[in-house]
C-alpha cells in the first residue's frame, strides 16, 4: 500500500509540472485589434496554422458574433502564440561594453556578447560602465545603459503581417530606445514601477531612479506616458517625470544642447572636453564611441563641471555626446561632435583632430 501510495503521489508531482508547462505556455498572447469586416473565423485562417482554431479563440476571448455575425471594430482578442503561424522572433546583441550579465527565463546565467540571442522572460543587468545595445526583428533597437536592469517581458515578430509586440520591463536604471514606424495593430512599451511609455515609430530616453521616479525624455516622434489614470502625449523635444501614487505633470521642455567649445590631447593621451555653460542645467553627461551611432559606448559619465577629461581612448576616430540635466533630472538635447586621435611623431604632443558640425579643427 505504501509503494502504490508513492506511485500516486509521483504521478501527482509529474502531472503538476507537466500542467504547469502548459500553463506557462498558454500565458504567451498576441493581440489583434479587429478591423470593420473582421471575423474570428478569417482571422484564424489568415493567422494562425489552422482554421479550425476560431472556436478555441472565440472560447479563450469569451466573445460571440451577433445575429448579423459581425464582432465590433475596435474589439481586441489575445491569441495563444503556440498557433500563430509564425513563432516569435528573438531579439539580437548588436554591440557590448563590459561584462553584461543574462539571466534567463529559467534562472541561468551567463556573459552576453555580439550575436547573444534574446527571448521572451529574459533579463540583463548592467554594472558600473558597462551597456548593451540590442535590435529587435523589426530593426527597433534598445540601449541599456550602466547600472540598470531591464526584463524583457514580451518579444513577438509576425513575418506574415511585420506585426510586433514588444514589451520591455524597466526596473531601474536608463535606456533609449529607436522604434521603426510600427504597423497597425502592433505594439512597444516600456514599463517602469511608476509609468508606462508606448510608442508607434520614435527615439526616447527612460530612465527609473532609486525612488522608482521614471523620466521619459522624447528626441524624436511622439510617445503616450500613462501612470494610474493619467495619459500625457509628449512629442519631440519635451520630457516629463512620473511617481507611483501622483497624477502625472504637464510635460517639461527640454534643455537645448549644449555648445562644445574645445577638445585637445596631453602628451599622456587625455583628450580634455570643454563647452559652454548652459542655462538651466544643474549637471551634464557625457559619452564616447567609436562609432556615429553611439552603439558601443567608451565612457558614459556625468560631471558639475563645464569640461571633463576622456581617458583610455587609443588613436583613431571618436564621437562624443553631450547633454545638459535640468534641476528635474531630465536629460536634454544632444550636442554631438567627432574627433579624431592622431599619433605625433616622437617627442611631440599628440594631436586631436575635431570636427564639430561643419567645421575642422586642428587642436
Amino acid at each position: 500500500m505504501n509503494n502504490i501510495a508513492r506511485l500516486l503521489s509521483l504521478l501527482v508531482l509529474i502531472g503538476g509540472v507537466f500542467l504547469s508547462g502548459i500553463s506557462h505556455a498558454e500565458d504567451e498572447y498576441w493581440e489583434y485589434t479587429f478591423r470593420p469586416g473582421d471575423t474570428i473565423w478569417n482571422i484564424a485562417k489568415e493567422h494562425t496554422n489552422s482554421v479550425n482554431n476560431w472556436t478555441e479563440i472565440r472560447e479563450l476571448n469569451r466573445i460571440y458574433e451577433g445575429p448579423d455575425r459581425r464582432i465590433l471594430p475596435g474589439t481586441r482578442i489575445k491569441i495563444p502564440v503556440s498557433m500563430l503561424k509564425q513563432q516569435p522572433t528573438p531579439a539580437t546583441v548588436i554591440a557590448v561594453s563590459g561584462a553584461v550579465l543574462l539571466i534567463r527565463n529559467n534562472g541561468e546565467q551567463e556573459g552576453v556578447k555580439v550575436g547573444t540571442q534574446l527571448f521572451s522572460g529574459d533579463r540583463l543587468q548592467t554594472q558600473k560602465q558597462q551597456s548593451v545595445r540590442l535590435q529587435f526583428a523589426d530593426q527597433s533597437e534598445l540601449q541599456i545603459f550602466s547600472q540598470s536592469e531591464v526584463v524583457l517581458d514580451k518579444i513577438s515578430h509576425h513575418q506574415d503581417t511585420g506585426m510586433v509586440d514588444t514589451r520591455v520591463r524597466l526596473n531601474k536604471g536608463r535606456v533609449k530606445t529607436w522604434v521603426e514606424k510600427l504597423k497597425q495593430d502592433s505594439n512597444y512599451e516600456i514599463k517602469t514601477p511608476a509609468a508606462i511609455t508606448a510608442v508607434r515609430g520614435t527615439q526616447f530616453r527612460m530612465s527609473s531612479d532609486e525612488n522608482q521616479i521614471s523620466r521619459t525624455e522624447v528626441t524624436e516622434g511622439l510617445v503616450s506616458v500613462a501612470a494610474g489614470n493619467d495619459i500625457r502625449q509628449l512629442k519631440d523635444g519635451f520630457g516629463i517625470v512620473a511617481e507611483i501614487g501622483k497624477p502625472l505633470p504637464e510635460p517639461v521642455k527640454l534643455l537645448e544642447a549644449p555648445t562644445i567649445i574645445q577638445l585637445k590631447v596631453s602628451r599622456t593621451k587625455t583628450v580634455k572636453l570643454s563647452w559652454a555653460a548652459l542655462t538651466g542645467a544643474q549637471t551634464y553627461r557625457y559619452q564616447v564611441a567609436r562609432d556615429k551611432r553611439f552603439r558601443q559606448l567608451l565612457l558614459d559619465r556625468a560631471t558639475t563641471e563645464n569640461s571633463a577629461e576622456l581617458t583610455g581612448l587609443e588613436p583613431g576616430r571618436h564621437f562624443v555626446r553631450l547633454r545638459g540635466i535640468d534641476e528635474l533630472k531630465l536629460e536634454g538635447q544632444d550636442a554631438v561632435g567627432q574627433f579624431e586621435i592622431v599619433k605625433a611623431p616622437e617627442g611631440n604632443d599628440w594631436e586631436v583632430i575635431m570636427t564639430i558640425g561643419a567645421g575642422l579643427l586642428l587642436m
